[in-house]
């Protein structure tokens, strides 16, 4: 990345809170804190357990749900994109549950699930499995013919063909759509928590709401976004490694 790159992208990182400044002085949203007083808020927060228990218990949530959504997503959409019975007999279900908001999971996954970290982490997981299933199954069913039939016709039996042809192909939508799931991961899981979980970054920002501490409010807004943005990259960074040989586009 060349500097002028890098000087457009601080540039539009310095630009939130240059308009958040503006905005506290000159009274533009009523009721928000200044820089000053939710930095002051900060660093008394990062002496609180229960501030790094909170950071701690939701990346985990996060993390562990995101690897588990992968794990059958991914499988399952290269299967759908490649067999139509198998298609038939499993998308429209999936395609029913796909649209239902995380909070209408939430009273269900109460009453059936036996704690409600089981019921904040599956409502997390619904986050992250329909982006990764929808964008495997296109980039599944986006693969040339030709390719498959060229392994084929080299010797490759049905499974090295679906290994060495049509996973590497699918990869860059793969991957685009883990980075949509990781996003909505921690979307689902700040709502989860904010409903359904007595702990969590979601849980202290709502505790913060209905007690008034309306700096402590942005502490937990920034502190998801930076771990958002964190995991994002991290996500970035494997695909990055598993699809070097893919043309890099700008991020």
């Amino acid at each position: 990345m060349d500097s002028r790159r890098r000087l457009v992208r601080v540039g539009s990182i310095l630009s939130v809170p240059i308009l958040w400044f503006v905005a506290s002085r000159f009274g533009l949203l009523a009721g928000l804190p200044a820089p000053v007083e939710v930095v002051d808020t900060y660093v008394a927060e990062l002496y609180r357990d229960d501030f790094w228990i909170s950071t701690i218990r939701s990346t985990i949530r996060v993390l562990a749900s995101f690897v588990i959504a992968a794990v059958i997503a991914i499988p399952l959409g290269l299967l759908i994109g490649r067999y139509t019975v198998f298609a038939d007999l499993t998308f429209p279900a999936l395609e029913m549950l796909r649209p239902i908001p995380p909070i209408a999971w939430i009273p269900f996954t109460i009453l059936v699930l036996p704690a409600a970290e089981l019921s904040i982490m599956f409502i997390t997981f619904l986050g992250a499995f329909f982006p990764i299933l929808l964008n495997t199954i296109q980039g599944a069913r986006g693969v040339e013919v030709e390719y498959s039939r060229a392994a084929q016709s080299l010797g490759a039996d049905s499974y090295q063909t679906f290994r060495h042809v049509i996973y590497p192909s699918a990869l860059p939508a793969i991957h685009a759509g883990m980075i949509v799931g990781m996003g909505l991961a921690w979307v689902n899981l700040i709502a989860a928590e904010m409903v359904a979980g007595g702990t969590g970054l979601g849980f202290l920002t709502w505790s913060a709401y209905t007690s008034g501490s309306y700096p402590t409010i942005i502490v937990g807004i920034i502190t998801i976004g930076i771990l958002g943005a964190a995991s994002s990259m991290l996500v970035r960074m494997i695909g990055h490694w598993q699809v070097d040989w893919a043309t890099e586009q700008p991020a």
